[in-house]
């Protein structure tokens, strides 16, 4: 199977899993406030994408790729310039999202989420967030899909102990705070 189904297999199996623990604890009944939280993370998941797309509009628009996205989105053709956008990710490398940076500020917002936000839909959005987020770190460090190196694009080049101590201390923490959101 490509990433691509890997991400719905993780995103889902997460989602569904704490669903049914928290179920069989009685600390969840099927109510709305659990669809918005299924809504939530499935936009969180997804919103990791459109580094994507920031990467071709916004800060890097003089590359041939971004050019072509631009055209394809000022002719309309929408579904057409994402999926150009995606089809050709090998090609963007500095992703804002996909950052160390990016992961160390999204841990800042899940502890606040998890300590002072009460309702559904943006603890589920913050728990989407990390799923899409770790998963993308753990298929890069694991399988080499984008070079582990480029986690660090915005800070320094790094050492071999220092991604490995960054991914542990990213999966402890996501272990951690993915039962309270």
């Amino acid at each position: 199977m490509n990433k691509l189904v890997w991400h719905q297999v993780a995103l889902f199996s997460i989602f569904l899993g704490l669903t049914l623990l928290r179920f069989l604890k009685g600390q969840v009944s099927f109510d709305l406030n659990l669809i918005w939280w299924w809504l939530g993370g499935m936009l969180g998941f997804l919103f990791v994408f459109s580094d994507r797309l920031v990467y071709a509009l916004v800060s890097n628009r003089e590359e041939v790729l971004s050019v072509k996205i631009k055209e394809l989105f000022g002719k309309g053709k929408l579904m057409a310039g994402l999926a150009m956008a995606f089809s050709e990710r090998d090609k963007q490398k500095h992703l804002v999202m996909r950052s160390a940076l990016f992961v160390v500020i999204w841990a800042v917002l899940a502890i606040f989420t998890a300590t002072s936000v009460g309702t559904g839909f943006p603890r589920g959005f913050v728990l989407g967030l990390g799923t899409h987020l770790i998963f993308d770190l753990w298929w890069d460090y694991r399988f080499g899909g984008r070079d582990i190196e480029l986690w660090f694009w915005q800070i320094r080049n790094v050492t071999k102990k220092e991604i490995d101590w960054f991914f542990r201390g990213a999966v402890l923490f996501y272990l951690l705070i993915f039962w309270l959101l």
